[in-house]
């Protein structure tokens, strides 16, 4: 006698995994929203539209407003009553404010490692250093921008500060959308680079205060190439005239 095959019925989703999968298409959003606005998909000024932003994801329009107020709270996007959220436009006094926050947490983070850093984590940095010198071009990569970025975040994590870190990166999220490549001189790049040699002498020494030194001056001047771009940009929308 033949047996009968038994179907077995689909299990529906307990509370627990639907909470998961909830979380993992917020954070999936998330991610494609700060990747959007970093890759400037998404340009200041621009009303950020949360239908069309979940048609383009492929996601409900909750778990879009969940990752559009998450950024709100990290200070990438803003919101407006009867307007909802939008990208801001990148404001000289904010530059200043973020470098001056940068400069602090980032030479205290860098004192610490300076004290301790290894043999191993001084090759790591050589090789982003290498990595992103390597990066060249007409105007300035933005490649080259993330790689700074990777760098920087690297030596804060040496530190052995996790508080220190997450507020360093949180800031370098605003930062690098200012960062935009227009807003950069290309000599901006061999200073860059000589810098962070620099940098890594004193780390390798294992010279807190020479380090701190280095790092303070590193950050002052990018922070007077992005005034400079921003300020070029203000200049120019305040005088443009249209020819119609």
């Amino acid at each position: 006698m033949a047996q009968a095959a038994t179907k077995r019925e689909a299990r529906p989703a307990s509370r627990k995994e639907s909470g998961k999968n909830s979380v993992s298409l917020v954070e999936k959003a998330y991610q494609q929203i700060k990747r959007m606005l970093f890759l400037s998909e998404l340009v200041a000024g621009q009303r950020l539209r949360y239908q069309d932003i979940a048609q383009k994801l492929a996601v409900s329009q909750t778990p879009v407003i969940l990752a559009l107020t998450r950024l709100e709270n990290e200070g990438l996007v803003r919101s407006e009553a009867n307007k909802g959220f939008y990208v801001p436009q990148a404001s000289l006094d904010e530059a200043r404010e973020l470098y001056e926050m940068r400069a602090l947490i980032e030479v205290f983070l860098v004192q610490r490692t300076a004290r301790s850093i290894s043999q191993k984590q001084l090759d790591k940095l050589a090789a982003l250093q290498k990595e992103h010198a390597s990066i060249q071009g007409a105007s300035y990569p933005r490649e080259r921008l993330w790689c700074d970025a990777r760098l920087h975040l690297t030596l804060a994590g040496f530190s052995d500060h996790q508080v220190g870190e997450i507020f360093l990166r949180q800031l370098f999220d605003r930062l690098y959308l200012m960062y935009r490549p227009e807003r950069l001189a290309l000599e901006r790049m061999q200073e860059t680079e000589r810098e962070h040699q620099a940098l890594w002498e004193a780390l390798r020494a294992h010279n807190p205060e020479q380090a701190a030194k280095i790092l303070r001056g590193h950050i002052q001047r990018g922070q007077k190439h992005i005034l400079e771009g921003l300020q070029r940009e203000v200049k120019y929308r305040n005088s443009f005239e249209p020819w119609v």
